[in-house]
Protein backbone atom coordinates (compact mmCIF):
# COMPACT_ATOMS: atom_id res chain seq x y z
CA UNK A 1 0.00 0.00 0.00
CA UNK A 2 2.29 2.45 -1.31
CA UNK A 3 0.36 5.65 -1.33
CA UNK A 4 -2.09 5.19 1.11
CA UNK A 5 -1.18 6.65 4.49
CA UNK A 6 -0.96 3.86 7.04
CA UNK A 7 -3.71 5.73 9.45
CA UNK A 8 -6.25 5.34 6.86
CA UNK A 9 -5.44 1.52 6.80
CA UNK A 10 -5.50 1.49 10.49
CA UNK A 11 -8.29 3.77 10.92
CA UNK A 12 -10.58 1.65 8.26
CA UNK A 13 -10.17 -1.66 10.51
CA UNK A 14 -11.78 0.11 13.51
CA UNK A 15 -15.59 -0.99 13.22
CA UNK A 16 -18.09 0.26 11.90
CA UNK A 17 -15.43 2.30 9.59
CA UNK A 18 -13.94 -0.87 7.87
CA UNK A 19 -15.20 -0.85 4.42
CA UNK A 20 -16.15 -4.00 2.18
CA UNK A 21 -18.78 -7.10 3.48
CA UNK A 22 -18.39 -10.93 4.82
CA UNK A 23 -20.96 -13.55 5.50
CA UNK A 24 -20.85 -16.96 4.38
CA UNK A 25 -19.46 -19.01 1.71
CA UNK A 26 -20.99 -21.15 -0.44
CA UNK A 27 -19.16 -23.75 -2.66
CA UNK A 28 -17.10 -26.57 -1.28
CA UNK A 29 -17.91 -28.92 0.48
CA UNK A 30 -14.65 -30.53 1.58
CA UNK A 31 -14.98 -32.54 4.66
CA UNK A 32 -12.80 -30.48 7.46
CA UNK A 33 -11.44 -31.19 10.63
CA UNK A 34 -13.25 -30.26 13.88
CA UNK A 35 -12.24 -26.39 15.12
CA UNK A 36 -10.22 -26.71 18.11
CA UNK A 37 -11.59 -25.27 21.59
CA UNK A 38 -11.70 -21.38 21.94
CA UNK A 39 -12.12 -19.24 24.60
CA UNK A 40 -15.28 -17.35 25.60
CA UNK A 41 -15.21 -13.51 23.91
CA UNK A 42 -14.14 -11.30 26.42
CA UNK A 43 -15.38 -8.06 24.33
CA UNK A 44 -18.52 -6.32 23.75
CA UNK A 45 -20.77 -8.86 22.35
CA UNK A 46 -22.41 -6.78 19.47
CA UNK A 47 -19.09 -5.72 18.46
CA UNK A 48 -17.57 -9.05 18.51
CA UNK A 49 -20.90 -10.48 16.20
CA UNK A 50 -20.56 -7.75 14.06
CA UNK A 51 -16.99 -8.10 13.05
CA UNK A 52 -17.00 -11.44 12.43
CA UNK A 53 -20.06 -11.14 10.56
CA UNK A 54 -19.21 -8.69 8.61
CA UNK A 55 -15.56 -8.54 7.91
CA UNK A 56 -14.00 -12.22 8.75
CA UNK A 57 -15.71 -14.67 5.74
CA UNK A 58 -15.40 -18.26 6.71
CA UNK A 59 -13.76 -19.02 2.83
CA UNK A 60 -11.99 -22.22 2.52
CA UNK A 61 -8.31 -22.04 2.28
CA UNK A 62 -5.30 -24.41 2.39
CA UNK A 63 -2.21 -24.36 4.16
CA UNK A 64 1.13 -25.11 3.32
CA UNK A 65 1.20 -28.17 4.57
CA UNK A 66 -1.57 -29.29 2.57
CA UNK A 67 -4.74 -29.07 5.28
CA UNK A 68 -7.94 -27.54 4.33
CA UNK A 69 -9.18 -25.02 6.49
CA UNK A 70 -12.12 -22.45 6.94
CA UNK A 71 -10.67 -19.16 7.61
CA UNK A 72 -12.68 -17.89 10.62
CA UNK A 73 -13.56 -21.44 12.00
CA UNK A 74 -10.12 -22.42 12.07
CA UNK A 75 -7.56 -19.79 12.32
CA UNK A 76 -9.19 -16.83 13.64
CA UNK A 77 -12.25 -17.76 15.92
CA UNK A 78 -11.00 -16.89 19.80
CA UNK A 79 -7.54 -16.23 18.99
CA UNK A 80 -4.77 -13.34 18.31
CA UNK A 81 -3.53 -13.28 14.54
CA UNK A 82 -0.94 -10.78 12.66
CA UNK A 83 -2.27 -11.28 9.08
CA UNK A 84 -0.56 -10.14 5.98
CA UNK A 85 -0.96 -10.64 2.12
CA UNK A 86 1.98 -11.99 0.06
CA UNK A 87 3.22 -14.32 -2.82
CA UNK A 88 5.75 -15.99 -3.43
CA UNK A 89 8.04 -15.06 -6.04
CA UNK A 90 7.99 -11.62 -4.68
CA UNK A 91 11.45 -10.17 -4.60
CA UNK A 92 10.86 -7.19 -2.84
CA UNK A 93 8.62 -6.64 0.12
CA UNK A 94 7.37 -10.13 0.74
CA UNK A 95 10.71 -11.34 1.97
CA UNK A 96 11.41 -8.10 4.25
CA UNK A 97 7.98 -8.65 6.15
CA UNK A 98 8.58 -12.03 6.25
CA UNK A 99 11.97 -11.59 7.65
CA UNK A 100 10.20 -9.14 10.17
CA UNK A 101 7.53 -11.09 11.24
CA UNK A 102 9.79 -14.26 12.05
CA UNK A 103 11.86 -12.15 13.95
CA UNK A 104 8.78 -10.77 15.40
CA UNK A 105 7.47 -13.85 16.66
CA UNK A 106 10.71 -14.71 18.15
CA UNK A 107 10.92 -11.82 20.19
CA UNK A 108 7.47 -12.69 21.56
CA UNK A 109 9.18 -15.29 23.26
CA UNK A 110 6.92 -17.39 25.91
CA UNK A 111 4.04 -15.16 24.72
CA UNK A 112 4.70 -16.65 20.68
CA UNK A 113 2.14 -19.50 20.83
CA UNK A 114 -0.31 -16.96 21.74
CA UNK A 115 -0.47 -15.58 18.88
CA UNK A 116 -1.05 -17.05 15.05
CA UNK A 117 0.75 -15.68 12.07
CA UNK A 118 -0.64 -15.95 8.95
CA UNK A 119 0.20 -15.31 5.33
CA UNK A 120 -1.91 -15.60 2.92
CA UNK A 121 -0.86 -15.76 -0.99
CA UNK A 122 -2.13 -13.28 -3.81
CA UNK A 123 -1.23 -15.51 -6.09
CA UNK A 124 -3.13 -18.48 -5.42
CA UNK A 125 -2.77 -20.11 -8.82
CA UNK A 126 1.11 -20.32 -8.49
CA UNK A 127 1.27 -20.34 -4.60
CA UNK A 128 0.36 -24.12 -4.03
CA UNK A 129 0.81 -25.98 -0.84
CA UNK A 130 4.31 -27.11 -2.18
CA UNK A 131 5.32 -23.85 -3.60
CA UNK A 132 4.48 -21.82 -0.14
CA UNK A 133 5.96 -24.91 2.01
CA UNK A 134 9.31 -24.19 0.36
CA UNK A 135 9.15 -20.20 0.76
CA UNK A 136 8.37 -21.24 4.97
CA UNK A 137 11.60 -23.73 4.42
CA UNK A 138 13.37 -20.85 3.00
CA UNK A 139 12.69 -18.33 4.94
CA UNK A 140 12.60 -20.10 8.17
CA UNK A 141 9.29 -20.11 9.50
CA UNK A 142 8.65 -22.04 12.31
CA UNK A 143 5.59 -23.29 14.19
CA UNK A 144 2.89 -20.24 14.70
CA UNK A 145 3.44 -19.19 11.12
CA UNK A 146 0.90 -20.49 8.47
CA UNK A 147 1.39 -19.70 4.67
CA UNK A 148 -2.20 -19.96 2.58
CA UNK A 149 -3.65 -20.17 -0.40
CA UNK A 150 -7.29 -20.80 -2.03
CA UNK A 151 -9.18 -19.54 -4.89
CA UNK A 152 -8.65 -15.55 -6.11
CA UNK A 153 -11.98 -15.11 -5.79
CA UNK A 154 -12.32 -15.94 -1.69
CA UNK A 155 -8.74 -14.03 -1.23
CA UNK A 156 -9.99 -11.00 -3.03
CA UNK A 157 -12.98 -11.38 -0.83
CA UNK A 158 -10.95 -11.64 2.51
CA UNK A 159 -8.66 -8.84 1.36
CA UNK A 160 -10.73 -6.73 1.06
CA UNK A 161 -13.16 -7.93 4.01
CA UNK A 162 -9.94 -7.41 6.01
CA UNK A 163 -9.38 -3.68 4.49
CA UNK A 164 -6.15 -4.55 2.98
CA UNK A 165 -6.83 -2.64 -0.10
CA UNK A 166 -6.27 0.44 -2.27
CA UNK A 167 -9.35 3.07 -3.23
CA UNK A 168 -7.55 3.90 -6.31
CA UNK A 169 -8.55 0.83 -8.96
CA UNK A 170 -5.20 1.67 -10.81
CA UNK A 171 -3.12 1.04 -7.39
CA UNK A 172 -5.05 -1.86 -6.01
CA UNK A 173 -4.53 -3.41 -9.31
CA UNK A 174 -0.83 -3.74 -8.59
CA UNK A 175 -0.47 -7.05 -6.47
CA UNK A 176 2.91 -5.34 -5.39
CA UNK A 177 1.11 -2.89 -3.40
CA UNK A 178 -0.71 -5.05 -0.61
CA UNK A 179 2.77 -6.58 0.95
CA UNK A 180 3.42 -3.73 3.36
CA UNK A 181 0.61 -4.01 6.03
CA UNK A 182 -0.25 -6.72 9.01
CA UNK A 183 -3.41 -6.62 10.33
CA UNK A 184 -3.65 -7.71 14.19
CA UNK A 185 -6.76 -8.85 15.71
CA UNK A 186 -7.53 -10.33 19.19
CA UNK A 187 -10.82 -11.69 18.00
CA UNK A 188 -12.61 -12.81 21.16
CA UNK A 189 -11.80 -8.71 22.59
CA UNK A 190 -13.01 -7.27 19.18
CA UNK A 191 -9.39 -5.55 19.01
CA UNK A 192 -8.56 -4.77 15.53
CA UNK A 193 -5.53 -2.72 14.31
CA UNK A 194 -2.70 -2.45 11.56
CA UNK A 195 0.61 -1.55 11.68
CA UNK A 196 3.36 -1.90 8.66
CA UNK A 197 5.20 -4.94 7.71
CA UNK A 198 8.38 -3.11 6.95
CA UNK A 199 8.62 -1.17 10.36
CA UNK A 200 10.98 -2.66 12.43
CA UNK A 201 10.51 -5.84 14.08
CA UNK A 202 10.77 -4.53 17.71
CA UNK A 203 7.42 -2.22 16.52
CA UNK A 204 5.61 -4.94 15.03
CA UNK A 205 5.95 -6.86 18.35
CA UNK A 206 4.96 -3.97 20.61
CA UNK A 207 1.75 -3.91 18.33
CA UNK A 208 0.86 -7.62 19.15
CA UNK A 209 1.50 -7.23 22.93
CA UNK A 210 -1.31 -4.45 22.69
CA UNK A 211 -3.23 -6.75 20.65
CA UNK A 212 -2.71 -9.46 22.43
CA UNK A 213 -2.97 -8.33 26.31
CA UNK A 214 -5.88 -6.25 28.00
CA UNK A 215 -4.71 -2.36 27.82
CA UNK A 216 -3.85 -2.86 31.49
CA UNK A 217 -0.65 -4.90 30.86
CA UNK A 218 0.96 -2.73 28.22
CA UNK A 219 4.25 -1.72 28.31
CA UNK A 220 4.03 2.27 28.51
CA UNK A 221 6.69 5.44 29.46
CA UNK A 222 10.06 4.36 29.74
CA UNK A 223 9.17 0.64 29.75
CA UNK A 224 8.69 1.65 25.89
CA UNK A 225 11.24 3.87 25.08
CA UNK A 226 13.98 2.46 26.72
CA UNK A 227 13.92 -0.84 24.96
CA UNK A 228 13.61 0.69 21.69
CA UNK A 229 13.86 4.73 21.41
CA UNK A 230 12.12 6.34 18.46
CA UNK A 231 14.67 7.61 15.79
CA UNK A 232 13.75 11.69 14.69
CA UNK A 233 13.14 10.46 11.47
CA UNK A 234 11.19 7.33 12.38
CA UNK A 235 8.10 6.73 10.60
CA UNK A 236 5.89 3.61 9.78
CA UNK A 237 3.04 6.18 8.14
CA UNK A 238 4.11 5.43 4.38
CA UNK A 239 5.01 2.74 2.93
CA UNK A 240 6.87 2.63 -0.37
CA UNK A 241 7.19 -0.80 -1.82
CA UNK A 242 8.58 0.65 -5.09
CA UNK A 243 11.56 1.85 -3.37
CA UNK A 244 12.65 -1.44 -1.74
CA UNK A 245 15.70 -2.73 -3.40
CA UNK A 246 15.36 -5.89 -5.49
CA UNK A 247 16.04 -9.09 -3.54
CA UNK A 248 16.70 -12.07 -5.90
CA UNK A 249 16.07 -15.80 -4.32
Amino acid sequence: MSRVRLRHAVGLLWLPALLAGGGSVGGSETALPPAPPVAVAVGPPERVEQIREEHLPNVLLWTHEGRAVRFYDDLVKGRTVAINFMYADCQRACPVATHNLTLAQQSLGARAGEVSFLSISLEPERDTPEALREYARMHGAGPGMTFLTGRREDIERLRRALGAYDPDPTIDADRSQHAGLVILGNEPAGRWKAISALAKPVRIRQAIERTLLPPSRWPVGEAVVAEAPYELRESVERVDLSALPRMDR
